[in-house]
């Protein structure tokens, strides 16, 4: 096997791997709110559910601090590696924690405290994987090879999406099913960690090293010395991360709640959604090296803040075709800004300050508006009883990155112009 595709393969499978460990827990919330809130009505068991969900988000911007750090003083592959364990441990783990029944409140503790190092080792994930490609690949194809690295976590939610349609469909009586699925994930990071222990270091940071080019003290010395990327990274990660996460959670769990479909169909849906996803990113991608990736951007936050509303509104039609319309929009929409969101934030640092740059401030983006965007969406639909109203929050989150991006537009030509062929 040449180096270059060890190099693709570790990356991406351990980037599906560990996005299904992370997700899985969406696609089965609704049966882990039974487990561990059984004494809970079913509104409150969800909102529980999804809580504990968003409480993984937490540790992302302490784990994009922690892997940046890392990655950053002592190389990109270690970092991955310790990402790569830490997320099949606590996947494992999930999957053998008894249920509220028989160890009362000591079991949502344990669940929540798996779930944040499950938050803190996903952050050296995703855009982590696209570095480590990228470097390795000396930018060749960049949009493309980005495109490809974010696709792959839709792969893992597509994956965790299909393991849950087959347990329903086989086990459609079992209670503790679910634990399968992540017994399951943990014994497949174990392979995705053989993998990523085969590959080099990249080319670039051995540069930075061999040259004592690389940072002290990664974190501190980018809040000194660039906000503004950051800033920027922030703002797109809650954009961006607020549509995927939409598709990815919420989805599933509004078919069921609020149109009453069965598990079966309603992840049926939810796998159809992330195919769309996963599809449209590495197109989006390769747009952006054709057309750049400030432009390609910009047009994909536009084309959420005008199809957002519509989307919600047919998506709740009696007609299958116009349900799968709209939901084939939406995830359209959620796949053009993923796809060029990681070659664009990448892009706006330098070889020493990317990856603790890019980890952090896209990961609390991600922990503020995306890991939350299923609990909000669920909050809204509830208090305004508008079965649309989800739409408002991510036209509200992509409002705010086209607003800073015009005001900053200068700013980012300028970042982009002294990286892009760093």
């Amino acid at each position: 096997m040449s180096k270059r595709r060890s190099v693709f393969i570790s990356a991406i499978s351990g980037n599906v791997l560990e996005y299904y460990d992370f997700t899985v827990y969406a696609v089965f919330s609704l049966a882990i709110g039974k487990a561990f809130f059984p004494y809970s009505s079913e509104f409150s068991q969800i909102l529980k559910s999804l809580g504990i969900f968003a409480i993984g988000f937490l540790t992302r911007p302490i784990g994009g601090i922690i892997f940046g750090a890392i990655a950053d003083k002592y190389g990109r592959k270690i970092s991955l590696i310790i990402s790569m364990l830490g997320m099949t441990i606590s996947t494992f783990i999930i999957g053998l924690i008894p249920g509220y029944n028989i160890i009362g409140y000591t079991a949502p503790v344990i669940l929540v405290c798996m779930r944040l190092l499950q938050g803190m080792c996903i952050s050296g994930e995703g855009a982590g994987a696209a570095i480590f490609i990228l470097e390795h690949y000396e930018n060749l194809r960049p949009g493309l090879t980005a495109g490809i690295v974010h696709a792959s976590n839709i792969a893992g939610t597509l994956f965790a999406t299909l393991v849950g349609i087959s347990l329903s469909h086989f086990y459609p009586d079992m209670v503790h099913a679910w634990r399968y699925a992540f017994i399951f994930g943990g014994m497949m990071g174990l392979v995705g960690f053989y993998f990523r222990l085969q590959v080099s270091e990249t080319p670039i940071f051995l540069m930075l090293a061999e040259k004592k080019k690389t940072l002290k003290t990664p974190f501190l010395e980018i809040l000194k010395t660039a906000k503004q990327p950051m800033f920027i990274t922030f703002c797109l990660g809650a954009c961006a991360s607020s549509v995927v996460y939409l598709v990815k959670t919420y989805i599933n769990i509004y078919h069921c709640s609020m149109l009453h479909f069965d598990d079966v169909t309603a992840r049926l849906y939810l796998a159809y959604s992330s195919i769309i996803m996963m599809l449209t990113m590495p197109l989006s991608g390769h747009i952006s090296d054709v057309i750049g990736r400030f432009r390609m951007v910009t047009i994909s936050a536009i084309s959420i803040f005008v199809m957002a509303l519509p989307c919600f509104i047919l998506i709740s039609s009696e007609e299958v075709g116009i349900q799968l319309l709209a939901l084939t929009i939406l995830a359209i929409i959620g796949g053009m800004i993923g796809g060029c969101a990681y070659l664009f934030i990448i892009s706006l640092f330098s070889p020493q300050q990317r990856f603790s740059g890019v980890a952090f401030s896209y990961n609390l983006g991600i922990a503020l508006c995306g890991g939350t965007s299923a609990m909000i969406s669920s909050c809204l639909v509830e208090k305004t009883n508008l079965h649309y109203a989800p739409a408002f929050y991510i036209m509200l989150t992509s409002s705010i990155f086209l607003l800073v991006s015009y005001c900053m537009r200068k700013r980012i030509r300028s970042l982009l112009d002294a990286n892009l062929k760093k």
